[in-house]
C-alpha cells in the first residue's frame, strides 16, 4: 500500500514528528545532556518507523517536497542571525583556541575522508560525504550539499550525508557549542538557547 502525502499533510506530520522530538528530549535526560536536536530525534524513529512499513510491505510513503527548497532556504538565511560579536568577544582567549582547534578538524575531517576514500578505492566524492558536509554542517548542509554531489554523479549521496550526520549528531556545531557553554552553566535551557539581540 502506497501512502501519498500532500504539501499540507507532509508539513502537519514534520511538525507532529518535530513535537514527539521535543517531548522525548524533556523528558530523557541522556538526549537533553549530549544536547540532541529535537527534530533529530523524532526524525530517527519516524524514519526507523517508515523503513519497517516498506521492508515489512505494510506501506510505503511518498511525500511531496515543494516546501523542502523553501525551507532550507530559510533556515540557511537564518543561521547568520545567532551571529553576536559582543558575545565572541566575552569568549576571549579560549574563544580564539576553540576557533582554531575546529578550523584544523574541519580540514582535517576532509583530509581523512578523501584519503580513506583512495584508500579504499572509493570515489573520493564519496569520501566527502563523510567528511566537514555532515560533520561540521549537520542535516541542513549534508541536505544541501546531498544533491549537489549527486550531479556529479554519486548515487544516493543525499542518504550516505544525512546517515553521516546522524551517526554522529554530537560533532555538528551547535551540539558542540552547547555542551561547551553547558559546562560552565547551571541552565540547561540558558546554555542551549541563543542570545537574545542586543538593541
Amino acid at each position: 500500500m502506497k501512502i501519498e502525502l500532500d504539501m499540507y499533510q507532509t508539513l502537519a506530520l514534520a511538525v507532529l514528528v518535530l513535537m514527539l522530538g521535543k517531548f522525548l528530549r524533556e523528558r530523557v535526560r541522556l538526549l537533553d545532556k549530549f544536547c540532541i536536536p529535537a527534530p533529530v530525534i523524532g526524525g530517527v524513529l519516524f524514519a526507523i518507523f517508515t523503513c519497517i512499513c516498506y521492508v515489512t510491505g505494510v506501506a510505503e510513503f511518498a511525500f511531496d517536497d515543494t516546501l523542502k527548497e523553501v525551507c532550507m532556504v530559510m533556515f540557511f538565511t537564518s543561521v547568520g542571525f545567532q551571529a553576536n560579536l559582543k558575545v565572541l568577544k566575552s569568549g576571549g582567549k579560549a574563544m580564539i583556541v576553540f576557533l582554531g582547534v575546529v578550523i584544523v578538524l574541519i580540514v582535517s575531517q576532509n583530509f581523512l575522508a578523501v584519503g580513506l576514500a583512495n584508500l579504499l578505492d572509493v570515489d573520493p566524492l564519496v569520501g566527502l560525504c563523510t567528511g566537514s558536509i555532515p560533520m561540521v554542517g549537520g542535516h541542513g548542509t549534508a541536505g544541501a550539499f546531498g544533491p549537489v554531489l549527486e550531479d556529479f554523479g554519486i548515487k544516493g549521496a543525499t542518504t550516505l550525508c544525512t546517515a553521516a550526520t546522524t551517526c554522529w549528531t554530537p560533532s555538528c556545531p551547535r551540539t558542540t557549542a552547547c555542551w561547551w557553554k553547558k559546562r560552565s552553566s547551571t541552565s540547561v535551557t540558558a546554555a542551549c538557547t541563543p542570545p537574545p539581540a542586543s538593541s
